[in-house]
Formats: structure tokens, sequence, C-alpha cells
């Protein structure tokens, strides 16, 4: 009679099709309505510090790339990276996708969660919940994220799938423009809707923007990171309240990190 394989070993099959998990992080000087911003200094230190600060409380480094442009604007963030230690791929401004597929294989990635530079203040144990229940899906065709159905404040966009899913979503593309937003053929269920999770909380606060877009941004976060006494979205929006800090989303697209 054939003996069941542990489930020890079952977890570290599965584990493996999944591991490692790696961020990757779309970013560029030229993009959004006031162009620089990324740059702009808060407390001592650049709004791509406090995002990248964030970020390694949730990753290491070595399982960290920041995706740039070939524009010489972006050169800048690519020398306060390596700086910081953390990789750099260098990527065609129009084509997002290509970027964020490449850069997750040449780091030998399995999955891949794709974040922006326009959330300076992204809450690390929601990187930490997100990468976790897609662990725990064990399946890397699925795709985890809250850009569907929003109840997080914008800036706090989160999406994670396997990174041979980038790899056929990138095949599937069938106009130009699918190319400028990594996870558009996920999230509109071109490679099947029954395999997009919507990330959601119970309390909907996607009404309230926490992203660095405009000078208007810019005033907000660099008040509030002088406030904050932790990187949680719930200190976020406690310190933003108590301070007449907050923000309304108007809905208005905001440009990514890929020159668009």
């Amino acid at each position: 009679m054939k003996q069941a394989t542990p489930s020890w070993l079952r977890n570290v099959v599965v584990r493996s099709r999944l591991e490692p998990v790696g961020a990757v992080i779309q970013a560029s000087m030229v993009t959004g309505t006031v162009p620089g911003l990324l740059a702009e200094k808060v407390c001592g230190k650049s709004y791509l510090e406090k995002l990248l600060e964030r970020v390694l409380v949730a990753f290491d480094r070595s399982h960290c790339v920041v995706v740039i442009t070939e524009l010489w604007e972006d050169r800048l963030i690519e020398r306060a990276c390596l700086d910081l230690g953390v990789p750099v791929y260098v990527g065609d401004r129009d084509d997002a996708l290509g970027n964020c597929m490449r850069a997750a294989r040449r780091q030998c990635f399995r999955s891949v969660m794709i974040l922006r530079s326009d959330c300076p203040v992204i809450d690390p144990m929601l990187l930490k919940r997100v990468r976790n229940e897609y662990l725990q899906r064990g399946d890397p065709t699925y795709y985890f994220g809250n850009r569907r159905q929003r109840t997080y404040p914008a800036g706090m966009e989160v999406e994670i799938t396997g990174v041979d899913r980038l790899v056929e979503a990138y095949l599937a593309v069938s106009k130009y423009s699918d190319v400028f937003d990594p996870t558009t053929l996920l999230r509109r269920g071109d490679l099947g809707d029954d395999r997009v999770i919507d990330v959601v909380q119970l309390a909907d606060q996607s009404q309230w923007r926490f992203c660095l877009d405009t000078w208007q941004d810019h005033e907000q976060l660099s008040k509030l990171l002088g406030l904050v006494q932790d990187h949680s979205l719930e200190e976020l929006m406690r310190v933003a309240q108590a301070n007449g800090l907050l923000l309304r989303e108007t809905g208005s697209s905001r440009a990514l990190a890929q020159g668009h």
C-alpha cells in the first residue's frame, strides 16, 4: 500500500513553487503631477528612503529591487538605492509590465509583490498580511491585491502574484496600453477571474489618500512623517485625524512610476 506523503513535505514542495517572494518597487523622478517629489527631503531623508525603510521591515534587502527607467533623471534614484544596498533594474519607460517581470526574474524571485514609489507611508504589516495570505493559498497562479475592491486609502496599494503569471500576462498583451500597468490584465481577469483575490479590510477608508503626487500631498505627508510614532496605517489615520491632515481621494488616476 502506497504511503501518504507527510504534510510537512507537501508544504515544503508548495513553498518551493512560491518562494523566494520579492518586492519590486516601480520608481521614477519624472512622473506624477509634480515630477521630482520623490527626492524631496522629509526629516532628513527622501521619500524614496522613507518608503524603503518601511518595505525593509517586511523584506530583506536581497529580496527587494527598485525598477527605474533609462531616463537620466532616474539615475538619482539608482545612486540612492545603491547607497542603501538595494538592487536596481533599469528598464523601458513605456513597459511597466515587462520591467517588473524582467526585474523579478533577474533577482530569481518566484513570486513578486509589486509596489509604487508614490506610496511612501505604506504599512509594512499590510505587506506581510498580503504575502502571508498569498503563501497560504499555495498557488502561484493567483493574484492578491487591494486595487480592485478598494477599502484602503490611496497610497496603500499592494499586489502579489507568481512571476510566471506576469510572464503569462506579458504574452497575452493585445494592445500597447496593457503594458503601462504591470497588473492590468490580472485585475481585469483576462487570465481567469477565479484566480483574483481582493484584499479588503472591515473599515472602508478608500475615501482618503496618503500618496505622493502633488504639492498638497507633499505638505500633508511631510507633516505626518514628522508626527507618526510607528509605520502602521492605524497610527497614520490617528495622527491625520488628530491634526486635520486627512485628504480626500478625488478619484483621479495617479501616474504610474514608469513614465505614464
